[in-house]
């Protein structure tokens, strides 16, 4: 599944996603085990849907002064002191991220790189409970397009005036759950559901302080649906 730097997928972020907490991913730090500062945030990579993947990290001066990856799910968010923690990690571990370019294509064989670097870390993780687990409303499970806003109107609004009034509940972003992957023909491999699978590098939860980020996530949705619909 593609990634797109979040400036480029949603160049207004700022003004109209980040309530004064996250208008400037680049205002965080990056701390390791040990409060060790490892780097600084430099973007948020983001995938189709909206769904943040990766926090992009400039190790600066403490490490090589490269670029790496790390997976959303490992970042535990302290939004008032603009600090990120990843608990667990150590800066060998940093040193030996594959690096990251911008002009990089990440495919499936890089990312399986970045992943087996944070192993021991994610596995940690497997104690949580993921938002993902738990935010669908009864009966979305069976319902595949009430959790897919890439096909379902903005709030408030109704598709044509034929819908009905199930149709605009439906669209109201309040009742919805997570958004549904794409299907995958034999053929494909399911790269694009890695992310569902692998809960403990992308899953969020509210032990990491993921609340604020996953509401950001379902911004981004609402506002891409928004676009592709008109």
């Amino acid at each position: 599944m593609p990634l797109h730097r979040l400036k480029d997928y949603y160049p207004n972020y700022r003004e109209t996603l980040a309530d004064g907490q996250m208008d400037k991913i680049t205002s965080y730090s990056v701390y390791a085990q040990g409060d060790d500062k490892v780097g600084s945030a430099k973007d948020l990579l983001v995938d189709d849907a909206g769904h943040f993947r990766y926090l992009v990290i400039d190790t600066g001066p403490w490490i090589f002064g490269k670029t790496v990856l790390l997976p959303i799910g490992l970042a535990r968010f302290d939004y008032d002191n603009t600090r990120v923690y990843v608990d667990g990690l150590t800066k060998p571990q940093v040193e030996h991220l594959p690096e990251y370019d911008s002009d990089m294509v990440v495919d499936e064989h890089y990312e399986a790189r970045v992943r087996g670097v944070y192993q021991p870390i994610a596995q940690g993780r497997s104690s949580r409970q993921f938002f993902g687990h738990n935010y669908s409303p009864a009966g979305a499970q069976n319902d595949s397009r009430a959790g897919d806003l890439r096909q379902m109107p903005p709030l408030g609004n109704r598709a044509s005036a034929t819908a009905t009034r199930d149709d605009a509940v439906a669209g109201d972003l309040r009742r919805m759950g997570p958004i549904a992957a794409p299907a995958q023909s034999a053929a494909a491999p399911d790269h694009a559901n890695v992310y569902d699978q692998e809960t403990g590098f992308y899953g969020l939860s509210d032990e990491d302080n993921h609340g604020l980020l996953r509401t950001y996530e379902e911004r981004l949705a609402a506002y891409r649906n928004r676009n592709w619909v008109e």
